[in-house]
């Protein structure tokens, strides 16, 4: 598999389905009489970021996996305020992704690269290994935790919303 396969693909339907996440939080809090932007504020422990920042953690490992396998700069994203913050800043990350440059995802997977997290740690590792040991792993991290935001709030999620790209491969009963 390449590692615009593992990666790009990926992002994009489980970006999709953390948009049903936020639909489906975003109509229980209305059908609790309560504004849903307090959702975005929700987390599971004092010390967590809220799902404003999980959704904006989703997004910024989405994109910032194209744009250093391509070797583009990388933009500044901040936390969304409210629901339509949220959707447009997913709906950027989906287009970025569907306009994302295979062959150079690929050709990025063979390249050093460096990563600098806030704290002063430095590593380096070669596109493929940036993939597959950070970026995929902190996307799926911050997209669980969105998820698990949402179910502790009571918002009635369960697998088929993390996984309904899998209903494309459902066999048909046989008649």
């Amino acid at each position: 598999m390449s590692v615009y396969e593992v990666t790009v693909p990926c992002f994009a339907q489980m970006l999709r389905a953390l948009v049903g996440f936020l639909k489906k939080g975003e109509a229980r809090a209305r059908e609790l009489g309560f504004d849903p932007k307090n959702l975005l504020q929700s987390r599971l422990a004092p010390d967590m970021y809220p799902l404003a920042n999980q959704v904006l953690f989703a997004c910024t490992q989405a994109q910032q996996a194209v744009l250093r396998l391509c070797q583009h700069p990388l933009p500044a994203l901040e936390a969304p305020g409210d629901m339509e913050q949220a959707y447009a800043l997913i709906e950027r990350t989906l287009h970025l992704l569907s306009t994302a440059d295979r062959a150079r995802i690929d050709e990025g997977a063979q390249r050093q690269l460096s990563i600098e997290p806030p704290g002063g740690m430095v590593f380096d590792m070669t596109g493929s290994e940036y993939a597959l040991h950070w970026a995929i792993p902190q996307f799926y991290f911050h997209l669980v935790t969105a998820y698990d935001i949402l179910r502790h709030n009571g918002v009635p999620l369960g697998k088929a919303d993390y996984v309904p790209h899998m209903f494309a491969y459902l066999r048909k009963p046989a008649a």
